[in-house]
């Protein structure tokens, strides 16, 4: 799919993926949503929507910070990002792969995922005691990672 002032084949296959994940939702395949794609693919770790706006506008690619939120919150709806809940800053994001718990580093940004949602116990106790029927949860943690602790 060529676009204007980019070729979707000229990017990293896992541009190329999450765009054609995108289109089969049947979302169109935009220059826009194509950099913020690449923007992403490219952070290792989490990054901030002025992050993707800094890494576009260096390369001279930003298609300003209304496209970049509509596009991160498209992305975010339909799976393909995770939104991280800051802790004294705006939302954070990764690239999604799937349910995950993390420890997110607040100064640099970088996180570990990691295994064993142990919460079923804890849910079930939840749902007996409000009548809800829990659907989902987000198991986030914060702190410094070893980096950036030896750097303080």
């Amino acid at each position: 799919m060529v676009r204007p002032k980019m070729q979707q084949s000229a990017l990293p296959q896992a541009v190329q993926a999450l765009a054609g994940q995108l289109a089969n939702a049947g979302y169109k395949v935009t220059t826009p949503r194509l950099s913020v794609l690449d923007a992403a693919v490219d952070h290792a770790g989490s990054f901030t929507a002025a992050d993707i706006d800094r890494w576009l506008a260096i390369r001279d690619r930003s298609p300003g910070a209304a496209s970049i939120f509509r596009t991160l919150k498209l992305l975010t709806e339909l799976g393909l990002l995770q939104r991280i809940h800051g802790v004294e800053e705006c939302h954070r994001y990764t690239l999604s792969s799937g349910h995950a718990h993390r420890v997110v580093c607040t100064t640099c940004g970088r996180l570990v995922e990691f295994d064993g949602c142990e919460l079923a116990a804890l849910m079930q106790q939840l749902e007996q005691r409000t009548g809800y029927l829990i659907q989902a949860h987000l198991l986030e943690f914060f702190g410094q990672c070893p980096s950036c602790r030896a750097h303080h």
